[in-house]
């Protein structure tokens, strides 16, 4: 095992793109939510409710049913996407958080500084990339990379235009006191509080929160519908709409949206809240939860019909996914919704349930429509396959504070990005990506390198997991247990002592992936 580093900024980042394109590069537009199950759309199964839109797109694109998020919660499932790397090697493994100082708003005292731990600025992250390669890039939703002042916040790593939550804290709140805004085209130097000065006015939990008006889900939503509308053929996009719903508080206006699901899903539950965690009750769980799904259904439709009036759709790639599996905070109630599906385990485990998402993506003249993958993949397989659909080939990273410079390739016949070190080729190992594009999955073009397994881990519940075939391995305070995916995808019937030798061989994966954390310990099964 090595042991990774403590987070340290290196300084300003430099980056020189050298793309091989084929034709017109595609946009990008990544549309990740918050804490969806597997189970929580009618193209997945739900029965409570429907999803016409991200439907439509599902019967546009491709529907994969083997997608799995980089981690069972948010910041590390997140940092997967962003670095490329799985949580045995990316920095970010949990939700590590930064509270600091008190500031006022109205009556309100809220934090003068807050956020996640930062990426490790020595890895290139997917907007830095995109941003080299000479695409706009615009993120609208929570960021969780960093917290505010820190080397490692939107502004400081590739993003052109950001509005919503840099901590993800804060998202509790869907009436909060302030979002973040960055602005490179209106000369944001730095990522600034932007204050929703209506709801200040009001308390931030109980009664009087009630009258607060200014609602982040669909403030950073017109954000973005913004941004979108100012993208033009033939300047390529990359937008990352990292959006809150459904995540607890289980809160939003009291519009016809909500008032239609109100006495429909019986019995009704209620949420008497919970202050420190800034999750304000309600009488109404389970209209909330469908509501805040229809409400997030209604802005990808937006999305979508955005794009067609704007004469992009046909070039865009577009995504819908979940960041894990469902929760049960704030009032949720998994059971009642089949969340998870057919899965076991819900946000914090490593068993399906917990990481096995919803994943849908079109992309014209590509991907076939109203096709179906079962191909397991995870997150951090999205910046080699970013980067295949964009023809990027070659990303030179040089560094203004005298650091070696890091090369980027594109391995045309593995799929896989590689990141070279001139002056330290030992340094290699740990700064690669781990993932393998999926692009000759979705095209049906060209062979497809598979996984010799997937892995996660995640020190907060001492749970990891590795998927290697149909067999898959949950341990949990270093004792492990073993399922076949095929027959028992429940994962009800621990076969561990009726197959030692698979045991053996994926703890064995698990000792080759892991590499130690200070700040994310994990028990370690015994080697065998």
């Amino acid at each position: 095992m090595k042991t990774i580093k403590q987070f340290t900024p290196i300084g300003v980042l430099s980056l020189v793109a050298i793309p091989a394109i084929a034709g017109q590069r595609p946009n990008i537009i990544y549309i990740m939510c918050d804490d969806m199950g597997y189970g929580d759309l009618s193209c997945y199964g739900q029965q409570h409710f429907l999803t016409p839109n991200i439907d439509r797109l599902a019967s546009q694109g491709m529907l994969m049913t083997s997608a799995y998020a980089g981690s069972p919660v948010s910041a590390p499932s997140r940092a997967c996407f962003m670095t490329g790397q799985h949580s045995g090697h990316t920095h970010v493994r949990g939700n590590k958080e930064y509270w600091k100082g008190a500031v006022q708003y109205g009556q309100n005292t809220d934090y003068a500084v807050v956020g996640q731990e930062p990426y490790d600025t020595a890895y290139v992250v997917l907007p830095e990339i995109f941003k080299a390669a000479g695409y706009r890039t615009g993120m609208f939703g929570k960021w969780a990379g960093g917290f505010e002042g820190s080397p490692s916040t939107p502004d400081k790593r590739g993003v052109d235009e950001f509005y919503g939550y840099i901590c993800q804290f804060q998202a509790h709140l869907y009436f909060p006191n302030f979002l973040n805004r960055y602005s490179r085209a209106k000369g944001d130097t730095a990522v600034v509080r932007d204050v929703l000065e209506q709801n200040i006015q009001y308390a931030m939990f109980g009664e009087d929160y009630n009258n607060r008006c200014q609602y982040s889900a669909d403030i950073i939503h017109q954000h973005a519908l913004e941004w979108l509308r100012q993208q033009v053929p033939g300047q390529p996009f990359f937008g990352i709409l990292t959006y809150t719903l459904p995540h607890a508080e289980l809160r939003q206006p009291d519009d016809s949206l909500l008032q239609s699901f109100r006495g429909r899903l019986l019995p009704e539950r209620e949420y008497r809240g919970d202050n420190p965690s800034r999750y304000n009750p309600t009488p109404e769980a389970h209209a909330q939860f469908a509501a805040m799904i229809t409400r997030l259904d209604a802005q990808v439709g937006e999305i979508m019909q955005l794009l067609e009036e704007r004469g992009l759709s046909d070039n865009t790639v577009l995504i819908f996914t979940s960041d894990n599996g469902p929760h049960e905070e704030g009032g949720a109630d998994p059971d009642f919704f089949n969340h998870d599906g057919k899965f076991r385990g819900l946000k914090r485990s490593t068993h399906e349930g917990g990481i096995r998402i919803p994943f849908i993506i079109r992309w014209p003249g590509h991907v076939r429509e109203g096709s179906t993958s079962d191909l397991p993949f995870a997150f951090y397989d999205l910046m080699p396959t970013f980067c295949d659909m964009a023809g990027i080939r070659r990303l030179n990273v040089e560094r203004s504070d005298g650091m070696s410079a890091i090369q980027l390739r594109f391995n045309r016949k593995q799929k896989q990005l590689v990141c070279l070190n001139a002056s330290n080729p030992e340094a290699s190992n740990t700064l690669n990506p781990d993932g393998i594009s999926i692009v000759p999955t979705l095209t049906g073009k060209g062979r497809q390198p598979m996984h010799d397994h997937l892995y996660w881990e995640f020190h907060e519940t001492d749970m990891l997991g590795v998927r290697r075939g149909k067999w898959k391995l949950v341990v949990h305070h270093g004792i492990p247990a073993l399922y076949d995916l095929d027959a028992d995808p429940h994962e009800d019937n621990d076969l561990a002592s009726q197959h030692p030798d698979i045991v053996s061989i994926l703890i064995q994966k698990i000792y080759e992936d892991h590499t130690d954390s200070p700040l994310f310990p994990i028990t370690l099964p015994p080697r065998p």
